[in-house]
């Protein structure tokens, strides 16, 4: 894979889960009205990954609903580490074999993914994703110096950080914002991500609509062969 940058979503393709989803679970869970934001939280980043609201406004909405504090990330660490893709886990040598030519760009938080994936070979400057904004163990926001809080944030992520190498990038991922990084034309290749789930507005506008890891493997080696 050496000629390739392999750029690769966090929820809902790394992991089965949402990560938003699942810290709201966890900060929310004495919350008499859990239910009910639950369910809001999980609406709104539905619309984003469908591309219905952009990734900014959705992102500053659901992290003022979580009421999460500092201590609920080792909790939502644990949960996600039992939640990773059955076919990840199946493929974990292909990551720490190729892990310098593999990007993790989420919208999620860095924080609660390099403990995750840095089994899997992922060293931290590979990983582009936000942070959280602590005060007196309260998370109260997002950095918003970084790029990822933006609207189109992993297309900026792309041209200044991994696309420098001069190498074709592959992005892997399940949501909208993903696809916008062939749109915008910073990933030549978009591969729809459906093993967790299939947001079928987006099926038309995938090179490869890939239900498991092996799939994908499978094109990158079609296309470094071509």
């Amino acid at each position: 894979m050496k000629n390739i940058n392999l750029i690769i979503d966090f929820d809902s393709t790394f992991v089965k889960v949402e990560t938003l989803d699942a810290l709201s679970k966890i900060s929310l869970r004495n919350n008499p009205n859990k239910k009910y934001i639950i369910n809001e939280i999980t609406s709104i980043t539905d619309d984003a990954m469908n591309g219905r609201i952009s990734f900014d406004i959705a992102l500053s909405k659901r992290v003022k609903m979580l009421e999460a504090k500092k201590s609920d990330i080792d909790n939502v660490i644990s949960l996600i580490q039992g939640s990773i893709s059955t076919s990840f886990i199946k493929n974990k040598e292909f990551f720490i074999k190729n892990s310098k030519n593999c990007y993790i760009v989420s919208g999620g938080f860095k924080e609660i993914i390099f403990p995750v994936v840095n089994s899997y070979g992922f060293k931290s400057e590979n990983i582009f994703a936000n942070t959280f904004e602590i005060e007196k163990n309260n998370i109260i926001d997002v950095n918003q110096t970084n790029p990822l809080v933006k609207d189109k944030g992993k297309v900026e992520i792309l041209k200044q950080h991994i696309n420098t190498n001069n190498k074709d990038s592959i992005i892997l991922g399940d949501g909208y914002t993903d696809y916008e990084l062939k749109k915008y034309q910073t990933a030549k290749y978009f591969i729809q991500f459906i093993e967790n789930i299939n947001r079928k507005s987006l099926n038309n506008k995938a090179d490869l609509i890939a239900d498991n890891f092996d799939n994908v493997i499978k094109f990158i080696n079609k296309v470094n062969n071509e």
